[in-house]
């Protein structure tokens, strides 16, 4: 068996917890000016539904920092999206090698296309801080709903994926299975109910991509006698 794809996805999984770092110190913190069931600015950008939630959103003592946060945080997440869908096409070559699964196929086209619809999105939410104050951004808002569904639904489904995969491991796998699936089933319920669910969501999402690290520095294969 070839586990190189595993070897190659842990230098992703520590750049993208490296990078993960950075974002939290950089993204801005929420100062009361979240819609309802948002705590954390960045999601609460990325899911905002109407230009009055846009104007509550910059509510805050010092819009300009505000604002410079939030650019470059825009900026970095250019290159955490290349290593979080970097780090997923990697594991699923590496299930592939292992299992021959076609679904991995699949897995990897929504690696690509999470990458690219997440793009998308940082230009929506570049536009949409750019012209918020001067110009009518509702045509951004209606794009930045469709890419980041379709970026955050397409991660969600490579998790589903996965989980065949998981589910036929140790009870630490079965775990992960456990929880790809609870992702896929919470994204579907962020998508019916907007608000508190996006935030539990996003979280179950970050879970899953820790115990994937986790996961890639840990698996060992099966010796066969």
């Amino acid at each position: 068996m070839n586990y190189k794809a595993f070897k190659i996805a842990r230098f992703f999984g520590i750049a993208l917890i490296s990078c993960a770092v950075v974002l939290l110190f950089v993204n801005p913190k929420p100062e009361n000016n979240l819609p309802a069931g948002f705590i954390t600015p960045i999601i609460a950008l990325e899911f905002i539904q109407s230009p009055q939630e846009v104007a509550r959103f910059f509510e805050v003592s010092d819009v300009a920092a505000y604002v410079q946060h939030l650019n470059l945080g825009n900026s970095i997440d250019y290159l955490f999206m290349c290593l979080y869908s970097g780090l997923l096409f990697f594991i699923a070559l590496g299930i592939y090698h292992i299992t021959q699964a076609k679904t991995m196929f699949i897995a990897m086209l929504f690696c690509f296309s999470m990458l690219i619809f997440d793009g998308l999105e940082n230009l929506q939410l570049h536009q949409i801080v750019q012209l918020y104050k001067t110009g009518d951004i509702t045509p951004n808002l209606g794009l930045l709903n469709i890419f980041t569904w379709l970026k955050w639904s397409s991660i969600a489904s490579c998790f589903l994926l996965f989980s065949p995969f998981f589910f036929k491991g140790k009870i630490a796998h079965k775990i992960i299975g456990v929880l790809c699936v609870v992702c896929f089933g919470l994204c579907i319920a962020a998508f019916l109910q907007h608000g508190i669910l996006n935030e539990i969501f996003a979280s179950s999402v970050v879970i899953v991509f820790l115990l994937l690290v986790v996961f890639v520095f840990t698996y060992r294969p099966k010796i066969v006698e």
